[in-house]
Parts: C-alpha cells; structure tokens; sequence
C-alpha cells in the first residue's frame, strides 16, 4: 500500500470521526416575547422568564440559566431522566421525570435552509401540538446523539431531536397565549466537566405534589 493511499484512509477516518462527533458546550440565546393575554404585558413575560438563557449541554445532560424571576436553573440528568428546576425564591431543586408530556406533536413538516442564523445555513422543522406550534432551526455542524434523549418527552425535545439530531440556534413557540423567540447570540464549543452537571448532596431535593 502506497503512502498516498495511507493518507487518505487516514484522513477519511478523521473526517468520519469528526462528522459523528456530537456538540458539546455553550448557547446563549435572546428571548424576544409578546403577550397575547390582554392582563399580561410583553414585558411582565420578559421579567419573568427572562430575557437571556444560558445553555449548556453533554452527552444527554444539559443545564440551563436564565435571568428571570421565575424558573432561574433548569438541569437534565439524562442517567435518570429526571428534570430539575430551580425558582429564584428557593435553594430546592423539584425534579419530575422527563418521560412527562401533555402536548402532543399531531403533525411536523422540515423545510431546508430557511434561515442564515450566526452566519449558518439552518433547516426549519415547525411541529403543530394540541397546544401551538414550535419552529427549531438548526444545522449539522452542532449534531446530537438523539438516542441520548429517547425518553425525554417533556417539551417533544425527544420528538425533535429524533428529526433534528442538532441543537437549535432559534426557536419559536406560537400559542394563544404568548409568542416567544429564542435565538442563539453565541455558540461555543467546549469541554464540561462531568461535576458540572453533579448536584451538591447539601441542595434540598423534593418532588412536587
């Protein structure tokens, strides 16, 4: 075998390993929102939720902050399929299982480069719920390993990873009552250590009644 064709094999091997190798480290997104409850203002929905979130993922774990005055930490332990959230008003963590849904995905549609988002071609996947409509945009360059999250259920994340296997960098959720955007005002790849996403054993735990 001649040198040249070492060189390809060899770089062939990287190449695949690369292309099967799945996203880890940070997304800060921008949340845009508007009311559609007329007791409700736009605003009063910012201060709530937040108007910056900060995403990190792993290998079926993510972690998520936001500045609002309501849910300040969301984390995903993908060993247990357990949810976490934090308040800003309370150390404790409530935790639920994942495999949870009340918003049934009854139709999804892929429309393919639909939008330049951090000067990235991304692919559109809109799914219609009994609830609303999410749109995901995203691209390969940032892929998941979907089978990570087959049993989360919560929120159809399992549902669109399954079509997606990429982290969005622009969502949009449509309902009655609000429409928010989430889009991706950063994006970077680095490495988290496990602890990141290890929970004090002094954090008060409970499940929600």
């Amino acid at each position: 075998m001649n040198k040249y064709k070492l060189l390809f094999l060899f770089l062939l091997a990287t190449l695949n390993g690369y292309s099967q190798k799945t996203f880890e480290g940070e997304i800060i997104y921008q949340n845009i929102f508007e009311s559609k409850i007329a007791s409700v203002s736009s605003e009063q929905m910012k201060a709530l939720i937040g108007e910056k979130q900060e995403y990190f993922i792993k290998s079926g774990n993510y972690k998520s902050y936001t500045n609002g005055m309501g849910i300040t930490l969301q984390l995903y332990i993908g060993e247990t399929n357990k949810l976490y959230n934090k308040t800003s008003r309370s150390d404790t963590l409530y935790w639920f299982n994942a495999n949870l849904n009340t918003d049934t995905v009854i139709t999804s549609k892929l429309i393919k480069s639909r939008e330049k988002i951090l000067n990235e071609d991304c692919d559109a996947l809109i799914l219609t719920t009994n609830s609303g409509q999410t749109t995901y945009f995203f691209t390969q360059k940032y892929p998941v390993d979907f089978t990570k999250y087959q049993e989360h259920n919560y929120g159809n994340w399992n549902y669109y990873l399954s079509k997606a296997k990429a982290v969005p960098l622009k969502i949009i959720i449509e309902n009655k009552q609000f429409r928010m955007e989430s889009i991706a005002q950063k994006i970077e790849a680095m490495e988290l250590p496990e602890e990141f996403f290890a929970i004090s054993r002094d954090t008060p735990i409970t499940q929600p009644k």
